[in-house]
C-alpha cells in the first residue's frame, strides 16, 4: 500500500557494519602537521573521531578527511593530499556527515518503510514535496547538528540537536525520508505523519523525541 510507515530502514543495519554512515558532531582537537605528511600527530583527543569524518584547519587541504586512525594520539588524512605545512597545536575541526530530512507529498505514489534504501527512491517516484517555503531536497542540518551516538545499558541512541523547520511555508505532506548526503543519500529514517499535514503561510516543524535511551529518534536495541 502506497504511503509511509515509521521505520529504521533495513539497509541502514548493514550499512553501519560497513562504515556507511558517520553520526558523530563537531569536534575541535588540536595536533601536529608536517609539511607534505598526511600523518597528524600529538592530537590533543580522538573522543568524536570516526573515520570518513572531514577534517580542516591551518595547512589542511580542502576536502581532507580522516583517512586512518593508527594510535590514541595520531590520525592520517586522505582525500586532497598532504598538510601543506609543518606546525604544533594546529586546532582541527573534525565532523561526521551531513544530513537532510525530506518531506513527501500527501498522496504519493510509492512506499517508503522499512524497504527504502534511498532519497531517490522518494524523487524517482515525483513524491516529494513542492510548494512555498521547501526546498527540494528538503532540510539539511550541518555537521554540528549531529548528536554524537551514545550508550546506555546494551542500547545506541542518536539524533539531531535540531528540529527540523519549514518557514513561510503552505503545503501538505504525510511523511519524510531523512538521508545521508555525504554517503550518496542513503536513506537513515522514514517517518509517517500519521496522515496528512498542512501548512499555510506558517511554520512546519518536526519535533524530535528526547535524546535518549528508549525514545532516541535513532535507537539500536
Amino acid at each position: 500500500m502506497a504511503g509511509f510507515t515509521t521505520a529504521f530502514p533495513t539497509s541502514l543495519k548493514a550499512e553501519l557494519a560497513q562504515a556507511l554512515h558517520n553520526f558523530n558532531s563537531q569536534v575541535t582537537p588540536t595536533g601536529n602537521t608536517t609539511s607534505g605528511n598526511s600523518h597528524i600527530t600529538s592530537l590533543s583527543s580522538e573522543a568524536g573521531i570516526g573515520l570518513g569524518s572531514s577534517i580542516s584547519g591551518a595547512g589542511i587541504p580542502v576536502g581532507s578527511f580522516v583517512a586512518d586512525i593508527d594510535a590514541a594520539t595520531s590520525l592520517f588524512i586522505g582525500g586532497a593530499g598532504n598538510a601543506t605545512a609543518t606546525a604544533s597545536g594546529v586546532t582541527l575541526t573534525i565532523a561526521g556527515h551531513v544530513f537532510k530530512a525530506a518531506l513527501g507529498i500527501a498522496s504519493p505514489a510509492g512506499t517508503y518503510g522499512a524497504a527504502t534504501t534511498n532519497y531517490s527512491n522518494l524523487t524517482g517516484n515525483s513524491d516529494e514535496v513542492s510548494g512555498t517555503g521547501y526546498t527540494a531536497g528538503g532540510f539539511a542540518w550541518t555537521a554540528a547538528q549531529n548528536i554524537t551516538p551514545a550508550t546506555s545499558g546494551t542500547g545506541a541512541f542518536f539524533q539531531w540537536s535540531v528540529n527540523p523547520n519549514w518557514t513561510a511555508a503552505t503545503f501538505s505532506t504525510s511523511g519524510c525520508i531523512i538521508y545521508n548526503t555525504s554517503s550518496t543519500n542513503r536513506a537513515v529514517y522514514v517517518g509517517s505523519f500519521g496522515g496528512t499535514q498542512t501548512v499555510t503561510a506558517g511554520t512546519l516543524t518536526l519535533v524530535q523525541p528526547t535524546n535518549g535511551v528508549g525514545t532516541s529518534l535513532l535507537q539500536i536495541n
